[in-house]
């Protein structure tokens, strides 16, 4: 009779009471809520390393380019018409696809539509939500429309005249229509000249962090979407602290339009013509963007003002 007793009370002891079931699950959704953070921020720092490790890869092809045809590529061309990634792409292990692409022929074109519809991870940063992605992209009201893959980082090359007159002067480091761009047009220092920068989200149109309305408001030009378009380029201007309008108030990561923009937290990726790849803070001042974008404008600059 004892020893029924007994095992009774042991199997009534062994379980958990709802109390302390609660108890373990908050203690769970503590740790989780604690350990997410943590999580996610190694995640984004992975993405970012692959960023820097994508422009740095492109840089070291500018570079190869240079050696093998006494100068940068053009940042695109006018007739046919083409970007820049057409002339780099042999330079980033990618031989078979510049051989596939006609440079008799427009980036738009039936006989290159394999070429500029193909994504390649080099060319798109990990951290844009969207990903690898092509857009439908329509040259008139009669064109036909053909798919473009599209690209998240940009070449400098236009600069908005407003900072000629503002403490920076200069030209941007690529040129146009087939003209190559040797290093030694670069006075400014090549650690202190911007060459690749990210210009992400696209063809959204992101402010702040946030998608504008209506979304493809800023990104009226479909030519600036493609990677192998021939305004696959950086266009930069400064821009109001809302990120809305010209300005001089936000330099990075204000507007994915006509600027730098990334998706990683308190800036953005830029490459520079010595190979280096730096991240540029959100706080950096339009106005020191612009005179790093200029290869010759003789700003003295210290690396303390980005």
């Amino acid at each position: 009779m004892t020893r029924g007793i007994r095992t009774e009370a042991g199997r009534r002891g062994a379980g958990f009471t709802l109390i302390e079931l609660l108890v373990v699950i908050a203690i769970i959704a503590v740790l989780i809520a604690l350990l997410l953070p943590a999580v996610q921020a190694a995640r984004e720092a992975a993405r970012r390393i692959q960023c820097t490790n994508n422009i740095k890869q492109m840089l070291l092809g500018f570079h190869n380019h240079h050696n093998n045809y006494n100068g940068f590529p053009p940042v695109r061309t006018e007739t046919p018409n083409y970007g820049w990634c057409v002339n780099l792409i042999p330079f980033l292990e990618q031989a078979v696809l510049f051989n596939a692409f006609n440079l008799n022929k427009n980036f738009y074109d039936y006989e290159n539509q394999t070429v500029s519809h193909t994504s390649l991870s080099v060319f798109s940063c990990p951290s844009d939500p969207q990903g690898l992605r092509d857009v439908e992209i329509q040259l008139g009201k009669t064109d036909y429309g053909t798919k473009g893959t599209v690209g998240d980082y940009k070449t400098n090359h236009l600069l908005n005249a407003m900072y000629q007159v503002n403490g920076a002067a200069g030209n941007p480091v690529l040129l146009r229509a087939g003209q190559y761009q040797k290093i030694s047009a670069i006075t400014d220092g090549t650690s202190q000249t911007t060459l690749i920068h990210e210009q992400a989200g696209r063809p959204i149109w992101y402010l702040k962090g946030w998608k504008a309305q209506p979304t493809t408001a800023g990104l009226t030009n479909v030519y600036w979407w493609d990677c192998w378009a021939s305004y696959s380029h950086f266009q930069y201007q400064g821009y109001s602290a809302d990120g809305a309008s010209t300005g001089w108030a936000c330099g990075v990561n204000c507007s994915n339009a006509q600027g730098i923009y990334g998706f990683h937290p308190g800036g953005a990726n830029v490459g520079f013509c010595d190979g280096s790849v730096r991240f540029l803070k959100d706080t950096t001042p339009a106005l020191i963007v612009f005179k790093l974008a200029t290869r010759d404008g003789g700003e003295p600059l210290s690396a303390d003002q980005y």
